[in-house]
């Protein structure tokens, strides 16, 4: 994980997120769960929705990216956590 990562996750995030970073997400996908739904997140959207295509590319069936990512989430007054 890159400080920058770790900088944009503290400066807030969905509430009950897990933090796992694009440049580790291979390495921990078991951390993933399949029998629930999966909302990925990230700044912008872009990286979220690469990893949403790597997580159905694995099995994942249930796994959405958020669309607009967190920036869309705060302009739409939706609560974050430090």
């Amino acid at each position: 994980e890159s400080n920058e990562d770790i900088l944009l996750y503290n400066q807030g995030h969905i509430p009950g997120a897990v933090f796992i970073p694009m440049s580790e997400i291979q390495g921990r996908v078991s951390e993933v769960p399949k029998d629930k739904l999966v909302i990925v997140q990230c700044r912008s959207g872009n990286r979220s929705s690469q990893v949403t295509d790597y997580l159905q590319q694995q099995g994942f069936s249930n796994v959405r990216n958020l669309a607009g990512g967190l920036n869309g989430w705060q302009a739409a007054g939706l609560p974050v956590e430090n």
